[in-house]
């Protein structure tokens, strides 16, 4: 089993701080009615922030960033694409200048491991037909 955390932007920080500027000015006199779109929005980022991580495991790739998990077969992936920031799709990931993988027929997400090289060179070393580009 090979553990890889996600890369985490300084975004997520400045998100919660300004959730919290919004609670209190948005609040007045009534603190409890100002915390209710703030207050589950501040606890969905700080369980994101540390609850997201990608596992290997045999041919296995699992990740997970709170609600959002998933498996993928490693033997599936068909291309990595290094150093992207902009993508639409899934993208359990805490910071840009990540990895899209492609793997099955159409299906790709976008990942942000920590150490990257070493994140390929795994993949890689389980499925060597995996195709990295820059």
């Amino acid at each position: 089993m090979k553990k890889f955390n996600s890369r985490k932007s300084f975004m997520v920080p400045i998100l919660i701080s300004f959730m919290i500027i919004l609670a209190v000015i948005g609040s007045g006199d009534q603190f409890y009615i100002g915390l209710l779109i703030p207050f589950p929005i501040m606890l969905y980022l700080v369980w994101m922030w540390f609850d997201t991580y990608y596992v290997i495991v045999g041919d296995k790739l699992t990740y997970k960033s709170a609600l959002f998990k998933g498996t993928i077969d490693i033997n599936t992936i068909r291309e990595i694409n290094t150093g992207k920031t902009l993508y639409a799709g899934l993208k359990p990931s805490l910071a840009g200048n990540g990895l899209v993988i492609k793997y099955n027929k159409w299906d790709d997400i976008y990942l942000s491991p920590t150490d990257s090289k070493q994140f390929v060179e795994v993949l890689k070393s389980i499925n060597p037909q995996i195709k990295v580009q820059q």
